[in-house]
């Protein structure tokens, strides 16, 4: 299978309001940005892989480590406004017609499931997949954590099995004795729906959960979801920080 119309576009941005200059904050003694884009390039998809940025910090991180980076407005309120800035400049011909969106806080996101959303995305049919893994009892009320109501063809959905997204929310959806579905902030997009997408206005449901998928699923863009046993780590929180660091310090 052939990726050669596919890139791989990290955002990242200093300005986290509870972890402060997250992306370099030292995990194992690496910044947190450069463990996601070491996760990218273990997908072995020979493709490139830019970060997109407006910190002279982060940029220069990632020149220390041989990346690739692009410097990008310091107004986008949304990563994938930033990587759809960072696109065009990089590729203004258009040569990319499929993006794999991943978000700079994902330090042990691996390679094998970024590799299964470019397969997934390689179907012109599919505007936008992401990935979903069943939630864990504790995540059933956490707001911090993004559930998603999705449908399958079949009634017990497997390993890598694709579904289409219903609906997103920081509650517990859908009531009733089924599958809790954690979503997992990793996209990969059609280019043409990716401009699109960051044409639209924020949509009331988008505003009312703080989640700009619903945007998507509001102007009728279809999102398909592929179901994965992997937990991979989101930093947003001290605790999460500390959790990566457990999982840093077993491996090694």
């Amino acid at each position: 299978m052939s990726f050669s119309d596919t890139i791989i576009m990290i955002p990242a941005r200093l300005g986290s309001s509870r972890l402060p200059k997250k992306p370099l904050l030292k995990i194992n003694g690496i910044p947190l940005i450069i463990h996601t884009y070491n996760c990218a390039k273990e997908a072995n998809l020979n493709i490139p892989i830019v970060v997109a940025t407006d910190d002279e910090l982060i940029a220069n991180t990632i020149k220390d480590y041989g990346g690739i980076v692009l410097m990008t407005s310091n107004e986008h309120e949304s990563g994938s406004d930033r990587i759809f800035e960072a696109l065009e400049i990089f590729d203004p011909h258009k040569k990319y017609k499929k993006i794999i969106h991943l978000q700079g806080d994902l330090p042990n996101i691996s390679g094998n499931l970024i590799r299964k959303l470019a397969e997934v995305i390689t179907d012109p049919e599919k505007e936008i997949a992401t990935v979903i893994v069943k939630a864990t009892p504790e995540e059933f009320h956490d707001q911090s954590v993004v559930k998603v109501a999705t449908a399958f063809s079949k009634d017990n959905p497997e390993l890598n099995d694709v579904g289409k997204a219903m609906y997103f929310s920081r509650a517990c959806i859908p009531t009733g004795n089924t599958n809790i579905w954690h979503h997992i902030g990793i996209y990969a997009w059609q280019r043409n729906v990716l401009e699109r997408f960051i044409n639209l206005k924020p949509s009331p449901l988008e505003i009312s959960e703080k989640l700009e998928q619903l945007r998507a699923l509001e102007a009728g863009i279809n999102i398909y979801t592929i179901v994965t046993s992997e937990h991979p780590i989101g930093v947003d929180t001290d605790l999460d920080l500390k959790k990566a660091e457990n999982y840093f310090r077993d491996l090694s």
